[in-house]
């Protein structure tokens, strides 16, 4: 009965991430479809829903292009979205959980001496929102340290959202059981 049980939940994992998956380009679509004026409400709602994951993007503002900062807003707020159409919250994400995942990415790529998306903890979604970087921020033409420097970016915004969601999904079930 055990072997039935983990086979269900890995079952239900999978559907999960499938419905992930086009959730993000859902989302994409439905993000780059909204106006400026509707963007700019959006970010500034999420502003105040994760300070502190808003507040380490501001911080790291100086080290993009606006092109590419402007991308990593975006990606957050994609990402964001496409929880909430699959009906998964994200509560707010915490300045040491945030910590946390920046020294784990950070460790993971220097660990793997190659920046990849093969690397990410979400190799789909990660490629999903870095394509649409390719082609609002052109980043076939910056730097090779500066494609690393986005893809660690992209990836520690990822791997937050996705946790909390995890956590927060958790939370839900368990509180349901």
């Amino acid at each position: 009965m055990k072997g039935k049980s983990r086979y269900s939940e890995q079952n239900n994992y999978l559907c999960q991430m499938q419905k992930k998956r086009d959730h993000i380009a859902e989302s994409i679509a439905d993000y780059m479809a909204m106006s400026s004026e509707e963007q700019g409400a959006m970010i500034a709602r999420v502003m105040e829903d994760q300070p502190f994951l808003m507040g380490f993007l501001t911080d790291v503002a100086d080290e993009f292009s606006d092109a590419q900062h402007e991308s990593l807003v975006d990606s957050v707020m994609i990402l964001l979205n496409a929880f909430i159409a699959a009906g998964m919250p994200v509560g707010l994400i915490p300045g040491p959980a945030l910590e946390e995942v920046i020294k784990e990415r950070t460790e993971a790529y220097a660990e793997a001496d190659v920046l990849m998306p093969e690397v990410s903890e979400s190799p789909k979604v990660f490629q999903d929102l870095r394509n649409l970087a390719i082609v609002k921020a052109d980043l076939n033409v910056d730097s090779e340290q500066d494609l690393a420097n986005f893809n660690l970016m992209l990836d520690i915004l990822i791997t937050s959202v996705e946790r909390m969601a995890d956590y927060e999904q958790k939370q839900k079930d368990s509180s349901e059981s």
